[in-house]
């Protein structure tokens, strides 16, 4: 077991470390490391099940047009997926390789939010229907996963120096997860109506399973003495009810 690991080696850390240590890319490569398995097996999932809707809908399909609009798509899937999970996989690694430069990291966000307000102002109403999608499956991610989201932004807020990372800039938060996806999807020409069965799945083989991806970060970073008392400290303070120890 590394340093990071091993709690007896170790003091608490309740404040910040400087982003530059050895330490703190430590952390970060385990936190990239327990994401990166995570988000790999759940993202193929999510293809799995693409091939199969999509192949559903072409046999319940009204005609041959809208036949053979399906079986295009599973073809164009199948093509580009390989394509598609190395651009979502390979932009969360570097979101969270720049953590700890916030400076990076908040023009990011800056720019995507910028970006996504120019988009609903100009965009047709297949990828307005995109965009009312993503949102819809942010928002219930984050409420449904607020307490342990909450404890991954705050020792990860540790590990960057005492940066504040909130839910919109935590690289494996389901905003910047969904947005990474919707970038990926860009490998592929499929019009809207595939895209969207593509999300409905995100929704439910990743962004449906992320507390098990939190609870593996909090209970290694715990391990190496981040915020250990963390989940004794929001009982206190009466903003979240009691929950597994280690988060």
């Amino acid at each position: 077991m590394n340093e990071a690991s091993d709690p007896s080696s170790i003091d608490p850390l309740n404040q910040r470390l400087d982003p530059a240590s050895e330490r703190v890319g430590e952390l970060l490569n385990a936190v990239r490391s327990i994401a990166g398995k995570r988000l790999q097996q759940w993202v193929g999932n999510a293809f799995e099940h693409v091939d199969d809707a999509l192949f559903d809908l072409a046999e319940k399909a009204e005609n041959n047009a809208a036949q053979m609009h399906y079986f295009d798509g599973m073809r164009e899937v199948r093509k580009r997926r390989p394509a598609v999970e190395r651009s979502f996989l390979g932009t969360i690694s570097r979101n969270l390789g720049e953590l700890t430069r916030p400076a990076q990291q908040s023009q990011a966000t800056t720019a995507a939010m910028s970006s996504g307000t120019v988009e609903l102002s100009l965009v047709a109403d297949n990828e307005l229907e995109e965009s009312l999608a993503i949102t819809s499956m942010i928002g219930k991610n984050e409420s449904r996963l607020s307490r342990d989201l909450f404890s991954v932004n705050q020792r990860l807020s540790v590990i960057c120096g005492g940066h504040k990372v909130d839910d919109a800039g935590n690289p494996v938060g389901p905003a910047v997860l969904a947005q990474a996806f919707r970038q990926a999807l860009h490998e592929l020409s499929a019009d809207m109506r595939v895209k969207l069965i593509i999300y409905k799945l995100f929704d439910r083989y990743v962004l449906s399973v992320l507390e098990e991806l939190y609870q593996d970060i909090n209970t290694e970073l715990v391990r190496a003495g981040v915020l250990p008392q963390l989940r004794h400290e929001i009982m206190r303070g009466g903003n979240a009810k009691p929950g597994p120890a280690g988060t």
